[in-house]
């Protein structure tokens, strides 16, 4: 998204391409990385203190319209459902997930935690025809109800869609400051973006209630939380996750955590990751990391390897989860079968959206896995 956006920006004003340019060498000359929520963060601060001097080449209605031209190219890369034709609404991770919902027999209604901005879980949830539940209540201009969130047995069978981060089309009521759904709100007027702003804007109402949910959630006896795509890179989020993993009893979260970004600091591998240490030191045991070549299960950190060797018929079913590494010839390890060496290493798939929503569904439809691989 960062990169996308400033491409845009600088093809579009030779004046916000320099400003930009100067904010991401303070901002890497400083030891942090390079985002679009650093970038906005930044924008915002300086247009909060400038006053009626300059700054980065622009003065406070620059920094203004800089800032409203970032929004905008936010709004625009998040809606990516007015670029998906309904033919195509089949084809999301979404709706394997929805799809796995509906067939998955269980006590208690689902609830989904997400930060994203989009339609995408609205989508998939009502194209299988799903009934859900997001907090909101009317049907002119539907208005978040805090109180409703509270009080989640009133809405029993519902799945309940919980957006921690707020959502495309959610506004300000000027009025009487009730945050009401509009699909034609204004970019500037969307809920929330990504900044520093967040930190403190989720202080508020509908945050407050949403993230009080999370924490009420995880204090529930046997309670799990499965994540998938979160990168654990939102503080406010994780001091009350941890706080609750505390305070529950037997709650768990088990975290799918796609570990193989460019930044080296995002792999389990790496001894300062922060999502290895919540899982190996501040959750007590609590929470497991499935990385895509470790995990940390139980506060034991390892490497994935199948714990035998797949015959003919179990590898169909492995490879839905698992993708082994090829055999090392046998010269190289000094041991031999035949002319090559079985080491079950391999790559974890289930870190990746798409797989795991495709083994969901297979898995609620058939006796799953025959082979599980282990950290080492």
């Amino acid at each position: 998204m960062t990169r996308v956006i400033v491409d845009k920006i600088e093809a579009q004003s030779p004046e916000f391409a320099a400003a930009v340019k100067e904010i991401r060498a303070e901002t890497e000359g400083s030891g942090l990385a390079f985002t679009i929520e650093s970038l906005l963060s930044t924008i915002e601060a300086k247009r909060a203190v400038i006053g009626a001097g300059t700054l980065n080449g622009l003065d406070s209605i620059g920094f203004g319209d800089l800032a409203n031209l970032v929004k905008t190219n936010v709004v625009t890369l998040v809606s990516v459902h007015d670029q998906l034709p309904p033919e195509e609404r089949s084809t999301l991770a979404h709706a394997q997930l929805a799809s796995w919902i509906s067939k998955a027999r269980r006590r208690f209604p689902s609830e989904i935690f997400t930060t994203n901005y989009d339609y995408l879980f609205e989508i998939a949830l009502e194209d299988s025809g799903i009934p859900y539940f997001d907090g909101f209540s009317g049907s002119y201009e539907p208005f978040f109800c805090p109180e409703a969130v509270e009080d989640v047995e009133s809405y029993p069978q519902l799945v309940k869609l919980w957006k921690m981060h707020g959502s495309l089309g959610w506004t300000y009521r000027e009025r009487d400051q009730a945050v009401i759904r509009d699909r034609s709100a204004t970019a500037e007027s969307i809920l929330i973006y990504p900044s520093h702003l967040k930190y403190s804007t989720t202080k508020k109402q509908p945050y407050v209630g949403l993230i009080d949910r999370l924490c009420a959630f995880l204090q529930q006896d046997d309670a799990v939380l499965f994540t998938c795509g979160y990168s654990f890179g939102d503080n406010h989020i994780n001091e009350r996750i941890v706080t609750s993993l505390r305070r529950g009893g037997n709650s768990h979260i088990i975290a799918m955590y796609f570990d193989e970004l460019q930044n080296s600091t995002c792999a389990l591998a790496d001894e300062t990751n922060k999502v290895r240490n919540l899982a190996t030191r501040d959750t007590g045991g609590k929470m497991s990391v499935y990385g895509c070549r470790h995990a940390v299960i139980g506060g034991k950190f390892g490497e994935w390897q199948l714990k035998g060797e797949p015959n003919s018929a179990e590898t169909i079913r492995v490879n839905q989860y698992f993708d082994e590494d090829a055999a090392m010839p046998a010269q190289e390890s000094g041991e031999g079968k035949g002319d090559e060496r079985w080491t079950g290493k391999g790559r974890f798939l289930l870190p990746d959206f798409q797989k795991l929503t495709e083994f969901l569904n297979d898995l609620s439809s058939s006796d799953g896995p025959v082979t599980t691989p282990l950290p080492s």
